[in-house]
């Protein structure tokens, strides 16, 4: 178990924040060490490794307190994450990509976001190199750039939450009411996309909002598990876009653009 003292009360019980990768360990090691270093809320840590052939395997085995699932292969984001929210305690649970830095008050700002209203189920951030209305771009120079940026922008500011159709799993907070009513990924999308956006829609089938937590951005360099795997990212993309579409059609759904 990790975490610190808390600064503003904002939640009853634990958070858990589950990191999945496969590969691109470089990556994994930026991510949680922005976690650590701005993240002062207590929190279970939950990592999953896919598979891993560069190190991974053995440097999460060295993070204090999380909680391990290794896979012999690449299980895919829906099965890798849905085995991480099976794993958790927690009464809200963060999944969170490798490929992604957090800043000052991430976690503390999405977490009053979700609690401000009852049915508010979902809940991302701002972010770059993402689709759709948590889209943001920016570009820093170094790290220290990145984390002086949130210094300012991350202040919690109710005003920069609103309500969306689609989050990007990115980095998502899902409470655990929400979990237990909505069920996990579709594990059907594989290796990955489309299962962030068909679990939106569930989660509005279900009765559920989504929100985005305006007064957050998180760094996403995007795509970087492809990438260091050599994995064909347009070929995986057109094939589960043909599935979401032909699971989505007898509801009147078409397209995910």
């Amino acid at each position: 178990m990790i975490g610190g003292k808390m600064s503003t009360k904002v939640i009853d019980g634990q958070v858990s924040i589950v990191m999945a990768a496969y590969n691109a360990l470089e990556y994994s090691r930026l991510c949680l060490y922005s976690i650590f270093k701005y993240t002062p809320l207590p929190f279970e840590l939950i990592l999953v490794n896919n598979g891993s052939s560069d190190g991974t395997k053995e440097f999460f085995e060295s993070v204090p307190g999380a909680h391990v699932i290794h896979n012999k292969d690449n299980l895919g984001f829906a099965k890798g994450y849905n085995q991480g929210l099976k794993a958790s305690s927690g009464s809200h649970i963060i999944i969170i990509n490798n490929d992604c830095i957090v800043g000052h008050n991430w976690l503390n700002n999405m977490l009053l976001c979700s609690q401000s209203q009852p049915d508010i189920g979902l809940v991302g951030p701002r972010g770059n190199n993402i689709n759709g209305c948590q889209r943001m771009e920016r570009s820093f120079a170094n790290l220290a750039n990145f984390f002086s940026f949130t210094s300012t922008f991350n202040k919690h500011d109710p005003e920069k939450w609103f309500e969306v159709s689609k989050l990007v799993g990115f980095c998502l907070l899902i409470k655990r009411e929400a979990l237990n009513s909505i069920g996990y990924f579709d594990e059907r999308y594989g290796i990955g996309t489309h299962e962030d956006i068909d679990y939106s829609i569930r989660a509005r089938q279900a009765g559920w909002k989504l929100f985005c937590a305006g007064d957050v951005f998180i760094y996403h360099f995007s795509h970087r598990t492809f990438y260091a795997n050599q994995l064909d990212l347009q070929s995986i993309y057109k094939q589960n876009k043909a599935f979401f579409q032909q699971k989505w059609s007898i509801y009147g759904r078409n397209t995910v653009e």
